[in-house]
């Protein structure tokens, strides 16, 4: 069954992030940097990731702005070095696909890849990555707002006992960490993950005419700047 959205498959964004690498780190890349993070911006609106655009448009905006001002007015920063916002510039593009290709539902991942015949292994291996950050982060809020609950979090009580609530965080984090664990392999079982033959997702999905015309013009617009800059 097709879950019809405005994302593009899993296939083009794997295109869209190979494109991306050769266009930012062969020779000449840093000159095309800023025109590949326009044509990732593109891919990104037509998959109506507003959310991204704005993060994304906000943070490479703020390089921008630091980048001109340490070239052309001789500004000095206090925290990061001038090499460090200019590295974080120039791979903005490559943040941006791979964010894009992250960010895909795990069942859309997993299932393309074992259309893809890829290990079973490697299949849960890149899923598990993928959800680690997220469910960390939601584990994270819940135990803040339990402390907070029990006043566990005030100024004071943090630099009074900075011992004590390291432990209040670790160990609840620790004690999840083995729950969830025990909970996605009971849950891998059930879903038959060792059962031998073909297995079906509810995120099927065949390339669409969209998906192809987007890899395309992508790829082909990385082409393209690979031989002008050649040719230079």
């Amino acid at each position: 069954m097709e879950k019809k959205d405005a994302g593009f498959s899993v296939a083009a964004k794997l295109c869209e992030f190979a494109a991306t690498l050769p266009g930012v780190f062969l020779p000449g890349g840093t000159d095309r940097a800023w025109v590949i993070a326009l044509m990732l911006f593109l891919i990104l609106a037509a998959q109506r990731a507003w959310k991204q655009c704005a993060g994304f448009a906000a943070l490479y905006g703020i390089l921008s702005l630091l980048l001109y001002l340490i070239r052309f007015h001789g500004i000095r920063m206090m925290v990061f070095s001038e090499f460090h916002v200019f590295l974080f510039w120039w791979m903005t593009p490559v943040f941006m696909a791979a964010w894009d290709l992250v960010s895909t539902p795990p069942g859309a991942l997993s299932a393309f890849f074992a259309r893809v015949h890829a290990p079973t292994g490697a299949i849960l291996g890149m899923l598990v990555i993928f959800r680690f950050f997220p469910t960390i982060r939601a584990e994270l809020r819940g135990l803040r707002e339990s402390m907070h609950n029990r006043g566990l979090t005030g100024p004071g009580q943090v630099f009074r006992h900075p011992g004590n609530t390291f432990e209040y965080i670790l160990v609840p984090m620790l004690l999840r960490c083995l729950q969830i664990s025990d909970q996605l392999a009971v849950s891998a079982a059930a879903r038959g993950i060792d059962t031998p033959g073909p297995r079906y997702s509810y995120y099927e999905r065949k390339l669409r005419a969209r998906d192809v015309l987007a890899a395309a013009l992508y790829a082909g617009g990385i082409l393209m700047l690979l031989l002008i800059g050649g040719t230079k």
